[in-house]
Protein backbone atom coordinates (compact mmCIF):
# COMPACT_ATOMS: atom_id res chain seq x y z
CA UNK A 1 0.00 0.00 0.00
CA UNK A 2 1.47 3.54 -1.18
CA UNK A 3 2.05 6.00 1.73
CA UNK A 4 0.42 8.79 0.94
CA UNK A 5 2.54 12.02 1.61
CA UNK A 6 1.08 15.65 3.02
CA UNK A 7 0.93 18.32 1.15
CA UNK A 8 3.12 21.55 2.56
CA UNK A 9 2.06 24.44 3.28
CA UNK A 10 3.96 27.25 0.85
CA UNK A 11 4.42 29.61 3.56
CA UNK A 12 7.97 31.85 2.88
CA UNK A 13 9.71 30.88 6.00
CA UNK A 14 12.41 33.12 5.38
CA UNK A 15 9.99 36.37 6.44
CA UNK A 16 8.12 36.72 9.86
CA UNK A 17 4.78 35.17 9.56
CA UNK A 18 1.98 34.16 12.61
CA UNK A 19 0.93 30.68 12.57
CA UNK A 20 -2.46 31.25 10.96
CA UNK A 21 -0.99 33.41 8.25
CA UNK A 22 -2.84 33.84 5.23
CA UNK A 23 -2.17 32.98 1.87
CA UNK A 24 -2.70 35.08 -1.42
CA UNK A 25 -1.69 33.35 -4.34
CA UNK A 26 -1.89 35.30 -7.87
CA UNK A 27 -1.68 33.44 -10.91
CA UNK A 28 -0.27 36.69 -13.57
CA UNK A 29 0.11 37.10 -17.23
CA UNK A 30 2.85 39.68 -17.22
CA UNK A 31 6.56 38.23 -16.13
CA UNK A 32 7.66 41.12 -14.46
CA UNK A 33 5.54 43.77 -13.70
CA UNK A 34 2.39 42.67 -11.30
CA UNK A 35 5.06 40.49 -9.36
CA UNK A 36 7.28 43.08 -8.52
CA UNK A 37 4.04 45.64 -7.66
CA UNK A 38 3.24 42.71 -5.22
CA UNK A 39 6.47 42.18 -3.43
CA UNK A 40 6.01 45.73 -1.63
CA UNK A 41 3.25 44.03 0.72
CA UNK A 42 5.08 42.49 3.49
CA UNK A 43 2.60 41.41 6.83
CA UNK A 44 3.03 38.89 9.71
CA UNK A 45 -0.52 37.72 9.19
CA UNK A 46 -0.24 37.95 5.16
CA UNK A 47 1.97 36.53 2.57
CA UNK A 48 1.61 37.17 -0.89
CA UNK A 49 2.79 35.07 -3.65
CA UNK A 50 2.97 36.15 -7.35
CA UNK A 51 3.76 33.69 -9.51
CA UNK A 52 4.34 35.06 -13.09
CA UNK A 53 4.75 34.26 -16.83
CA UNK A 54 8.20 32.39 -16.90
CA UNK A 55 10.47 32.25 -19.64
CA UNK A 56 8.32 30.17 -22.08
CA UNK A 57 6.38 33.26 -22.54
CA UNK A 58 2.83 31.22 -21.80
CA UNK A 59 0.78 33.82 -21.05
CA UNK A 60 -2.46 33.10 -22.32
CA UNK A 61 -5.59 32.71 -19.88
CA UNK A 62 -5.49 28.98 -20.23
CA UNK A 63 -1.65 28.74 -19.19
CA UNK A 64 -2.21 31.17 -16.48
CA UNK A 65 -5.08 29.21 -14.37
CA UNK A 66 -3.22 26.04 -15.13
CA UNK A 67 -0.31 27.54 -13.38
CA UNK A 68 -3.31 28.14 -10.68
CA UNK A 69 -4.31 24.71 -10.92
CA UNK A 70 -1.14 22.99 -10.74
CA UNK A 71 -0.24 24.86 -7.68
CA UNK A 72 -3.11 24.13 -5.83
CA UNK A 73 -2.66 20.55 -6.27
CA UNK A 74 1.29 20.67 -4.85
CA UNK A 75 0.32 22.78 -2.00
CA UNK A 76 -1.87 22.75 1.01
CA UNK A 77 -4.22 25.54 0.74
CA UNK A 78 -6.03 26.42 4.10
CA UNK A 79 -9.05 28.36 5.29
CA UNK A 80 -8.49 31.86 4.58
CA UNK A 81 -6.60 31.40 1.51
CA UNK A 82 -7.25 33.32 -1.39
CA UNK A 83 -5.94 32.00 -5.30
CA UNK A 84 -6.75 34.89 -7.70
CA UNK A 85 -6.34 34.64 -11.52
CA UNK A 86 -4.86 37.70 -12.51
CA UNK A 87 -5.10 38.67 -16.09
CA UNK A 88 -5.76 41.00 -18.71
CA UNK A 89 -8.61 41.79 -21.52
CA UNK A 90 -6.61 43.10 -24.51
CA UNK A 91 -5.70 40.12 -26.38
CA UNK A 92 -7.95 36.91 -25.16
CA UNK A 93 -10.90 35.59 -26.82
CA UNK A 94 -11.61 32.88 -24.54
CA UNK A 95 -11.60 35.24 -21.81
CA UNK A 96 -15.21 34.00 -20.78
CA UNK A 97 -14.55 30.19 -20.64
CA UNK A 98 -11.25 30.95 -18.12
CA UNK A 99 -13.43 33.40 -15.87
CA UNK A 100 -16.16 30.65 -15.88
CA UNK A 101 -13.50 27.36 -14.97
CA UNK A 102 -12.12 30.15 -12.58
CA UNK A 103 -15.11 30.60 -10.41
CA UNK A 104 -15.81 26.69 -10.57
CA UNK A 105 -12.88 26.01 -8.90
CA UNK A 106 -13.44 28.60 -6.50
CA UNK A 107 -10.67 30.82 -7.68
CA UNK A 108 -11.15 34.79 -7.58
CA UNK A 109 -11.20 37.07 -10.79
CA UNK A 110 -8.18 40.23 -11.10
CA UNK A 111 -9.10 41.34 -14.51
CA UNK A 112 -7.84 44.43 -15.84
CA UNK A 113 -9.12 45.74 -19.17
CA UNK A 114 -7.19 46.48 -21.25
CA UNK A 115 -3.92 45.71 -19.23
CA UNK A 116 -2.41 45.67 -15.16
CA UNK A 117 -1.19 49.52 -15.96
CA UNK A 118 -5.23 50.70 -15.47
CA UNK A 119 -4.88 49.56 -11.56
CA UNK A 120 -1.37 51.87 -12.11
CA UNK A 121 -2.50 54.47 -13.55
CA UNK A 122 -5.93 54.29 -10.84
CA UNK A 123 -2.81 55.11 -8.31
CA UNK A 124 -3.00 58.72 -9.94
CA UNK A 125 -6.07 59.73 -11.44
CA UNK A 126 -9.26 57.86 -12.75
CA UNK A 127 -8.34 56.01 -16.01
CA UNK A 128 -10.09 57.06 -19.11
CA UNK A 129 -13.50 55.47 -19.80
CA UNK A 130 -12.32 54.34 -23.16
CA UNK A 131 -8.75 52.75 -24.36
CA UNK A 132 -8.57 50.61 -27.48
CA UNK A 133 -5.09 49.22 -26.70
CA UNK A 134 -3.02 48.96 -23.53
CA UNK A 135 -0.48 51.46 -25.43
CA UNK A 136 -2.90 54.44 -24.56
CA UNK A 137 -2.82 53.92 -20.95
CA UNK A 138 0.80 52.86 -20.81
CA UNK A 139 1.38 56.47 -22.24
CA UNK A 140 -1.09 58.10 -19.76
CA UNK A 141 0.61 56.68 -17.13
CA UNK A 142 4.19 57.74 -18.22
CA UNK A 143 2.70 61.01 -18.18
CA UNK A 144 1.83 61.01 -14.48
CA UNK A 145 4.67 59.09 -13.42
CA UNK A 146 6.70 62.66 -15.29
CA UNK A 147 8.14 60.84 -18.56
CA UNK A 148 9.16 57.74 -16.93
CA UNK A 149 7.95 54.26 -16.92
CA UNK A 150 9.32 50.56 -17.18
CA UNK A 151 7.24 47.79 -16.88
CA UNK A 152 10.17 45.98 -15.96
CA UNK A 153 11.78 47.35 -13.44
CA UNK A 154 9.38 49.44 -11.30
CA UNK A 155 9.98 52.19 -9.18
CA UNK A 156 7.24 51.28 -6.44
CA UNK A 157 7.95 54.62 -4.75
CA UNK A 158 5.96 55.88 -7.32
CA UNK A 159 3.48 54.08 -6.00
CA UNK A 160 3.66 53.93 -2.39
CA UNK A 161 1.60 56.23 -0.77
CA UNK A 162 -1.59 56.41 -3.12
CA UNK A 163 -2.68 53.04 -3.21
CA UNK A 164 -6.16 54.70 -1.22
CA UNK A 165 -6.76 56.62 -4.30
CA UNK A 166 -6.40 53.17 -6.62
CA UNK A 167 -8.78 51.37 -3.93
CA UNK A 168 -11.22 54.11 -3.86
CA UNK A 169 -11.65 54.65 -7.40
CA UNK A 170 -12.01 50.67 -7.82
CA UNK A 171 -14.95 50.73 -5.45
CA UNK A 172 -16.81 53.64 -6.97
CA UNK A 173 -16.52 52.45 -10.24
CA UNK A 174 -17.42 48.35 -9.08
CA UNK A 175 -18.28 48.13 -5.80
CA UNK A 176 -21.54 46.89 -7.06
CA UNK A 177 -20.84 45.53 -10.33
CA UNK A 178 -21.69 41.41 -10.96
CA UNK A 179 -19.74 41.34 -14.52
CA UNK A 180 -16.79 38.72 -14.67
CA UNK A 181 -14.33 41.85 -15.75
CA UNK A 182 -14.90 45.35 -16.41
CA UNK A 183 -16.57 46.07 -19.78
CA UNK A 184 -14.73 49.22 -20.42
CA UNK A 185 -11.13 50.98 -18.97
CA UNK A 186 -10.61 49.41 -15.90
CA UNK A 187 -9.08 46.98 -13.28
CA UNK A 188 -10.25 44.92 -10.32
CA UNK A 189 -7.06 44.30 -9.06
CA UNK A 190 -8.29 46.56 -5.91
CA UNK A 191 -10.28 43.68 -4.73
CA UNK A 192 -6.69 42.37 -4.36
CA UNK A 193 -5.71 45.24 -2.30
CA UNK A 194 -8.80 45.27 -0.42
CA UNK A 195 -8.54 41.31 0.71
CA UNK A 196 -4.39 41.72 1.36
CA UNK A 197 -5.21 45.11 3.45
CA UNK A 198 -8.11 42.51 5.60
CA UNK A 199 -10.75 45.25 4.33
CA UNK A 200 -12.72 42.12 3.00
CA UNK A 201 -13.23 38.73 4.09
Amino acid sequence: MALTSRKKRPLDRSVPHLRDSRLIIIAAEGRETEKQYFDQFHDTRIQVKVMPTGEDNQSSPQHVIDRLNSYREEFQIGVGDELWLMIDVDRWKNLSEIAREALQRGYQLAISNPCFEVWLLSHYKEPPEFAPKCQFIEDDLKDVLGGSYNKSNLNLSQFSGRLDLAIELGKKKYANSTDRWPQNVGSYVYRVALSILGLVS
